[in-house]
């Protein structure tokens, strides 16, 4: 089965361009306007890629994204003409696995979907395990969610890939390089920096459901998972 990109982008000729590219290279491809339209199409087509603009004509791509990121188990490539720092941040802090800016290549951008893809196999050929325990709590593949006595956080793709990640190597610290290696398969252009805004959410998710973990950070390296130990009375 050929895999599935979804366009959501208003310029006519950008999104002409990119149905043009996926379908050459033989991806089954549809093509909207709107951000409502890319949230009702994405619910019924299940993208495995998701290639939005940031600047959409009803409502604001990075909305569109984090909604996406929410509901939809895809990766999403924002594209956009602002090249700062602080503009990839937002998007890839929303859920975002990559950012492209305008003008790019035909090349680069056939590269970076077919990245995405790539990544997807190796995920599902490594998704054996549906369950991760995690200090008191336990991760579920199968619902992306952390869950301890009852209370239940919903993680993003990426928050549950990098909780998982960080689970598995309890104790152990994980440079930002490694980290972004094996969550975002270090796609080019990811700032580092991106690493610091999901671990900052998924610190606020272990808070919501009371798991004695603490995501623990070495200045300028990066992360460690930690089992929080009561005091002995």
């Amino acid at each position: 089965m050929a895999a599935r990109v979804l366009i959501i982008e208003d310029d006519p000729d950008v999104g002409s361009l990119e149905e043009t590219l996926l379908r050459q290279a033989e991806y089954d491809t549809r093509w909207v306007l709107t951000g409502e339209a890319g949230l009702a199409t994405a619910a019924a087509f299940h993208p495995d890629v998701v290639v939005l603009d940031v600047g959409l004509p009803d409502r604001s791509g990075l909305d569109v994204c984090a909604k996406l990121a929410e509901s939809l188990d895809a990766f999403i490539l924002m594209v956009s003409g602002h090249t700062r720092e602080e503009d990839k941040l937002k998007g890839l802090g929303l859920g975002a696995d990559d950012y492209i800016t305008k003008p790019f290549s035909a090349s680069e951008f056939v590269a970076r979907v077919a990245a995405f893809l790539r990544r997807r196999d190796r995920n599902r050929a490594q998704s054996t395990v549906s369950e991760l325990a995690c200090g008191d709590a336990i991760l579920e593949r199968n619902r992306q969610v952390l869950g301890r006595d009852g209370a239940t956080a919903f993680l993003t793709a990426l928050e549950f890939k990098l909780l998982w990640f960080l689970a598995e190597s309890e104790g152990r610290l994980l440079t930002r390089a490694q980290i972004l290696e094996h969550v975002w398969n270090d796609v080019s252009g990811v700032p580092t920096r991106v690493v610091d805004v999901h671990v900052a959410a998924l610190r606020k998710k272990i808070a919501e459901v009371g798991a004695a973990l603490q995501i623990n950070s070495v200045r300028g390296i990066g992360y460690r998972l930690d089992v929080v130990v009561a005091a002995q009375p």
